[in-house]
């Protein structure tokens, strides 16, 4: 095999056909920015295994059978992106005696899917992470817990809780999880930015909370706990690698034609945020965060019925939730500079890329003000 994917667009990054490769042929490395499959011409036995089991498609055209407006705890909300429902979820499947598989971060700030078999590390999958993580690996774990009859709750984008499902085949003991993704920024971009501000502050990142819940739930505000137990939050330098993602200039190409962008979910759940509460249902909304969450499947809501009694959960419709969820219609749009950002990225430093696209520099900051003035 020359190649695992027909053309870029397709390509997600699941990793899955790493993980089928029976030669372990196949490598993920950068290319652009993201992962992309790379075979081994020496180690590769042509069985066109990888290419086969291929799937970036959404084989579902059934809708969600019941969506809800939830929120934990204030304590949990306080920890979590939204509304806390991923931490309900994960309680029920560990008290099971079973395996949570979602994003954290290694100690080099590479973001990797791996397993939580105690809430300590669970704990730290909590929150939003824009970065397409590392799936390496995991698929063959799944595979072992779920045949020690471990129950597992796998929780990611859409395209790769369908690889995992595929990859697995239908078993009574896999939830699956899906998460309203917007699309998944570069990898590569975010290990520039970690060196960046490492270097300039002469200390490594211990952790990154993309959605610091200090200042608002409906802010986009970075907060960087560094190895001394410092901290820099919402500051243009803990808020620029956020700028980039909401720019849209560092999108998976795949994420422009991304086909899970719709009401037909690939999960037994779906989790995201409930933008717009305020007008749905005011009387809940405190700024502190409220989950939207979609049950798909009856699996899915066996599990939802065991955890209501955990939260607060108002039912609504899939169209008050999908009407600020742009990406339950429609995929993202790249930005129109998204193509001069992927140029700057390889021959500016990357200060003077922040300096250009973000905050940090004069320009964005004189734009933003002008907005604001004629917007008022």
């Amino acid at each position: 095999m020359e190649q695992v994917y027909k053309a870029i667009k397709n390509c997600c990054g699941c990793a899955k056909c790493e993980a089928v490769c029976p030669a372990n042929a196949i490598t993920m490395q950068f290319k652009g920015g993201h992962y992309y499959p790379v075979i081994n011409k020496d180690l590769c036995i042509d069985c066109k295994k990888c290419a086969k089991e291929c799937n970036f498609t959404l084989n579902n055209n059934s809708m969600p059978l019941f969506a809800y407006a939830v929120k934990h705890n204030e304590k949990i909300r306080m920890q979590s992106s939204s509304g806390g429902a991923f931490t309900a979820l994960s309680d029920y499947i560990l008290k099971n005696g079973g395996r949570v598989y979602g994003a954290d971060f290694d100690n080099n700030m590479h973001l990797c899917h791996t397993l939580a078999d105690t809430p300590q590390k669970r704990d730290r999958m909590r929150g939003t992470k824009y970065i397409q993580s590392d799936m390496t690996g995991v698929y063959k774990q799944i595979r072992a817990d779920l045949k020690a009859n471990l129950p597992v709750l796998f929780v990611g984008t859409p395209c790769q809780v369908n690889a995992v499902k595929s990859y697995v085949g239908e078993n009574k003991d896999l939830y699956t999880a899906d998460l309203i993704c917007h699309g998944v920024p570069s990898p590569e971009v975010w290990e520039k930015y970690i060196e960046y501000i490492e270097k300039k502050f002469g200390k490594r990142v211990k952790f990154f909370s993309f959605r610091n819940k200090d200042i608002a739930w409906r802010s986009y505000s970075g907060r960087i706990t560094f190895s001394d137990n410092s901290v820099l939050s919402n500051s243009d330098l803990s808020n620029a690698y956020i700028e980039l993602f909401r720019y849209d200039l560092t999108l998976r190409e795949c994420c422009t034609s991304c086909p899970f962008t719709s009401l037909s979910r690939v999960g037994d759940i779906t989790l995201g945020d409930f933008w717009g509460i305020e007008n749905v249902l005011p009387e809940i909304d405190d700024n502190k965060g409220v989950s939207a969450v979609f049950v798909n499947t009856e699996k899915g809501a066996k599990l939802f019925e065991a955890v209501k009694g955990n939260l607060e959960c108002f039912k609504v419709s899939n169209e008050q939730i999908a009407k600020r969820q742009p990406n339950l219609s429609r995929p993202s749009v790249p930005s129109i500079k998204a193509e001069a950002f992927k140029s700057d990225i390889t021959t500016l430093s990357f200060e003077r890329v922040l300096k250009k696209y973000t905050r940090v520099g004069f320009k964005r900051r004189i734009i933003d003000f002008i907005k604001r003035i004629l917007h008022k």
